[in-house]
Parts: structure tokens; sequence; C-alpha cells
């Protein structure tokens, strides 16, 4: 369950980033921070 979060996470924010910036490469990292801040936050629940 705590994957699928993460996974939705990732996708809405990159897919939000790359549609605003058209960057792919923004989107990846903006997504990986969420993806990394969403790991911290399901570890620590």
């Amino acid at each position: 369950m705590e994957r699928l979060i993460v996974v939705l996470l990732f996708a809405v924010s990159a897919i939000g980033i790359y549609v605003l910036t058209s960057s792919l490469l923004a989107a990846l990292f903006i997504g990986l921070l969420v993806g990394l801040v969403a790991v911290g936050t399901v570890a620590v629940l």
C-alpha cells in the first residue's frame, strides 16, 4: 500500500511539473525529490 502511494505521488508531481515547465529533466528531478520525501514519510509512519 505504501509503495502505491509513493508511486502515485511521484507520477502526479512529475506529470504536473512536466506540463508546467515542459522540461523532462526538471520533472524527473522534482519527482525524485517528492518520491524521497514520500518514502521518508512512510518510513516514519
